[in-house]
């Protein structure tokens, strides 16, 4: 299994590569770190999960496949006292396997607090590629 993805995706701002460092780690400086992603699902092109193993698999022929075993998020349907325009999203059923092929990029997510659920607020701020990739999800 591995520790760290270096991932490469197409901007949404200006088309250039641009790249993520994904952590899937339990013991990262003494605490385990799990990040998550925004991957290409079968009807989503923009599914989101945490990322819980990532390991490659070895085919014949010389073929070689990585994948990851993702907690899926989906919407959530909770509906905060504040009106707000940032995506909720909250654990899915299970756990999935997805080829890393299919990652889009690392995703953001931040508990909301006081919730009756664990629900997470999706961060568009971090940069200008993750506002227009979120604000094309919901």
């Amino acid at each position: 299994s591995y520790l760290v993805i270096l991932l490469v995706y197409q901007s949404k701002v200006d088309w250039k590569p641009a790249r993520d460092i994904l952590r899937c780690n339990p013991c990262f400086h003494t605490r385990s770190r799990y990040d998550s992603i925004i991957y290409e699902g079968q009807n989503d092109d923009a599914a989101m999960g945490q990322l819980e193993l990532v390991f490659r698999c070895h085919l014949p022929q010389k073929i070689t496949r990585d994948l990851a075993l993702i907690r899926p998020y989906r919407k959530s349907t909770w509906v905060p006292r504040t009106r707000t325009d940032c995506p909720m999203r909250e654990w899915g059923a299970g756990s999935a396997f997805i080829a890393l092929e299919h990652a889009t990029r690392g995703a953001l997510l931040c508990p909301i607090f006081g919730a009756s659920r664990e629900v997470f607020y999706m961060v568009d701020c971090i940069d200008e590629d993750m506002f227009l990739r979120v604000n094309d999800i919901d």
